[in-house]
């Protein structure tokens, strides 16, 4: 039975999800393979790309690209680049499309090259010298780009050698495990925050109700093994007197009465404090991984759409929007909404400071539009933090996003028709719109705008929904 690295990285995340993923894919939960993958995948391919450019303007040397080495019991490695130096040493190289070497628990970098290593070398391919290659972070597009200006090369050799003896014990035992017999009962993942939950956690674990104590928000993996040796996985079940932060207390207090928690003065009060009229307001952006246009660097946002609703005190509704249709800075997205916004009343947003973020860093690139950026961020009201404190319901599963929260309090409206239903998947799409010929690209513009739409109109109607609700 073959292991690659993803095979070791996830063995070493959650074997039982290994395990079942090569024993039993049938009940393994697929699911789609995320556009966020999907991106992730596509700009390690394009980094390469340019690593292979580096080294074909380095003159005479002699590097091989996706060499594979297969062991016997089963070891399988596929190394992004080889290159055998002029001392007769060799060098393996790993290449990620990020812009740091990450050492955490789910992106470790450094146990991933360590693998293609001990992979390499018991085929009997000597590697003598490790080095990770990512991005330069602060590495900014002029024109076309410059491999060596954009590509960092970090030698992790020492980090890799400290860990070898440690991944190699891992890996064996991965082998081993891999042949033997496993039950289905719960996985290691039923003691980590349900961040680090594997795909197959409901498989293994199908009696951890949904909201569980996995929903309460920013609760870290010791008092989930605390919770559980205590045999509370039950938001009900959590006792009175256990130490809890305020925000998750409140989630248990909702789950207990079966009811959301409302706060009736502290929501009227900031509803009195908005502005009329009002400005639903959402941006979206792209990003990449290696700079799409000039004055941008590699995984910086930049908004290329936007969609508003106006309120007015009478409750007539406006819409404005913008999709920048070319590959180009926002500059022509600024001065329109500058004909978009008046000079007054409150901007709402959820979540804002992503809006407040993207407006300072355009106010960097846009002095003469400073003034106007700094007033929406002024005049910016976040309507997430009313669902924080004040209305907290344990049917919103721990989380306060608008995708959470709409469809528990405005079920008539959500986003499941819509081609495009997320920030991650706009992003591919604007994109694709780009590089599109012009029917395709009018097509995916309007599944853009559609869903951009969609975003501040869900926040017109949780409005209506809490004055409704104080009323």
């Amino acid at each position: 039975m073959q292991l690659t690295k993803t095979d070791f990285i996830q063995y070493l995340h959650c074997r039982k999800s290994l395990w079942l993923l090569k024993h039993d894919p049938g009940n393994y939960p697929q699911g789609e393979f995320s556009t966020f993958m999907q991106k992730l995948v596509r700009e390690g391919y394009e980094v390469e790309r340019y690593v292979q450019q580096f080294f074909d303007s380095a003159g005479d040397r002699n590097v091989s690209f996706q060499a594979e080495f297969r062991t016997d019991d089963g070891l399988y490695a596929r190394v992004d680049a080889l290159e055998n130096m002029g001392d007769g040493t060799t060098a393996l190289y790993e290449i990620k499309s990020s812009t740091s070497v990450k050492t955490d628990a789910k992106h470790n970098h450094i146990k991933d090259a360590c693998f293609q290593k001990i992979c390499a070398e018991r085929t009997g391919q000597k590697i003598d010298r490790v080095f990770l290659v990512h991005l330069n972070g602060d590495y900014v597009r002029d024109g076309e780009i410059d491999p060596s200006a954009m590509l960092v090369f970090a030698d992790i050799t020492e980090a890799v050698d400290d860990i070898e003896v440690e991944t190699s014990a891992e890996i064996d035992a991965a082998l081993s495990f891999l042949v033997s017999d496993q039950d289905m009962s719960e996985c290691s993942c039923v003691e980590k925050t349900r961040s680090n939950h594997c795909d197959a956690f409901s498989v293994f674990n199908a009696d951890v109700p949904i909201p569980s104590i996995y929903s309460l928000p920013r609760l870290r993996a010791n008092r989930i093994r605390e919770l559980r040796s205590m045999d509370v996985v039950r938001l009900q079940d959590v006792p009175e007197d256990y130490s809890l932060s305020e925000n998750q207390r409140l989630v248990v207090d909702s789950a207990k009465a079966g009811a959301p928690l409302v706060n009736e003065a502290a929501i009227s009060s900031f509803l009195s404090d908005l502005t009329f009229p009002l400005y639903f307001f959402d941006y979206e952006t792209f990003s990449s991984a290696v700079p799409l246009l000039d004055g941008t660097s590699p995984h910086k946002h930049f908004s290329v759409q936007y969609s508003l609703h106006i309120l007015d005190a009478d409750g007539s509704l406006d819409h404005r929007e913008y999709l920048e249709r070319e590959p180009r800075l926002p500059d022509r997205l600024v001065e329109r909404m500058q004909e978009d916004f008046g000079p007054s009343g409150s901007v709402v947003s959820w979540h804002a400071s992503f809006e407040k973020t993207r407006n300072r860093e355009m106010t960097e690139r846009y002095p003469d539009n400073a003034e106007f950026l700094n007033s929406l961020n002024d005049r910016m009201v976040d309507l997430e933090d009313v669902f924080k404190t004040d209305y907290v319901d344990a049917r919103f599963d721990g989380s306060t996003s608008i995708k959470k929260v709409l469809p528990v309090v405005c079920p008539h409206l959500d986003y499941k028709e819509l081609e495009v239903q997320d920030g991650a998947s706009a992003m591919e799409a604007w994109q694709r719109m780009i590089n599109a010929a012009p029917d395709e690209a009018e097509k995916i513009a309007a599944d853009l705008l559609k869903y951009c739409e969609r975003d501040t109109f869900a926040m017109v109607e949780i409005y209506r929904f809490l004055i409704d609700l104080v009323r």
